[in-house]
């Protein structure tokens, strides 16, 4: 293995600094991500907590795994840009009007 030629190894080292953003990414948004991702993938508990460790697990395991990841970022995005776009709207329908009587 120590033979791998460098083009190999770069791709591999890219994969896991893109698992390690998400991963990153994921424990910002949730509470309990692994939880979040095993139940998004059909994965077991103890193979998201591999992937997010980066630990060795089937390739086909990571891409499931990764893809629940990038769904749950991409869901959780959207509905914080719906609840800023109400604040607007809200924000933006209500009329200050002037609480005194007092002709100024």
């Amino acid at each position: 293995m120590l033979s791998v030629n460098n083009k190999k190894k770069q791709k591999f080292m890219y994969q896991l600094e893109e698992i390690r953003q998400i991963t990153t990414k994921m424990y910002l948004l949730f509470d309990d991500p692994i939880a979040q991702v095993a139940k998004q993938s059909g994965k077991s508990r103890p193979t998201v907590s591999k992937f997010f460790n980066l630990k060795a697990i089937r390739p086909s395991s990571a891409e499931h795994i990764y893809d629940a990841c990038l769904k749950l970022v991409e869901e959780k995005e959207n509905q914080r840009q719906s609840r800023l776009k109400k604040g607007r709207q809200l924000k933006d329908s209500m009329e200050i009007t002037p609480q005194t009587s007092m002709n100024l």
